[in-house]
């Protein structure tokens, strides 16, 4: 087997997406909430993703 197939993740959030792809599916998400005229989801998602971003600010902060 290469040592590309053995490669092991480095840190635990390298194996999500980058950080930019999680803010802008928050944003598609929000913008669809939006859309249906539902304020309360589209707060939760914002508030959900604003939460996720302090903590991987921490996580990130702790290594």
């Amino acid at each position: 087997m290469s040592s590309t197939a053995r490669h092991r993740v480095q840190r635990w959030y390298d194996a999500f997406p980058p950080r930019g792809a999680w803010r802008a599916l928050g944003g598609l998400i929000a913008f669809g909430c939006l859309a249906a005229r539902d304020l309360p989801a589209t707060l939760a998602v914002i508030v959900a993703f604003a939460v996720a971003e302090v903590v991987f600010d921490a996580a990130e902060s702790r290594r």
